[in-house]
């Protein structure tokens, strides 16, 4: 009988401390964005508002030309904040589950990989300039990239399979928030029209 009770307790309790964890997963993983974007901004003061060049597809040991995140590790401290636990164990142990924002200055470029251009932003507070990578990369690719593929809102990949079901935005104002969806009030991937999604 005791054991009974205890066994109907605990599948009480387990739903509700697996969505505790899931919580804190998804917290954890908001600070990761909201240091990564302090790297951008600080990246961007000492390089005229620019960037790093998202190529795509590159490893973290590649030199020329290096991949986004490298460039950007002088500005943040520990490369942990490249990984989200949820989002690592869910797509092949990634290490780097964050991407660049980079479609508006890719085809701005001519569809050729090319830096963001923050004084190009004229809705910063909507642009998409990272967050959660909601999509397969390779586990070595240290430049994952919204260019050529939605990494983020892909009707392929929803609902998410991470954070209770919502996934973290980071804006050009260095704001981040979780979305369900993409949200063309709040959000757009265009350096000028607000709404525009993948």
């Amino acid at each position: 009988m005791v054991i009974g009770i205890i066994s109907i307790l605990a599948s009480l309790l387990l739903p509700a401390l697996n969505k505790a964890k899931e919580q804190g997963r998804r917290i954890q993983c908001l600070s990761n964005l909201r240091q990564l974007g302090h790297a951008m901004m600080m990246y961007g003061m000492d390089y005229n508002d620019r960037l790093p060049v998202a190529h795509g597809a590159r490893r973290w040991d590649d030199t020329t030309p290096e991949p986004w995140l490298k460039t950007l590790q002088p500005y943040y401290t520990d490369t942990n904040v490249l990984v989200c636990p949820s989002l690592s164990q869910h797509y092949n142990q990634s290490r780097y589950n964050y991407f660049m924002g980079a479609r508006a200055p890719f085809v701005y470029a001519g569809w050729k990989p090319a830096g963001v251009n923050l004084t190009a932003i004229q809705l910063p507070s909507m642009y998409i300039l990272s967050g959660d990578a909601n999509y397969p990369f390779a586990p070595w690719d240290a430049d994952p990239v919204n260019y050529t593929n939605d990494t983020l809102f892909s009707p392929k990949f929803m609902p998410p399979p991470v954070h209770i079901g919502r996934l973290n935005v980071l804006f050009a104002d260095s704001h981040v928030k979780a979305y369900g969806k993409f949200t063309p009030s709040d959000m757009t991937y265009s350096y000028r029209v607000p709404g525009v999604d993948f």
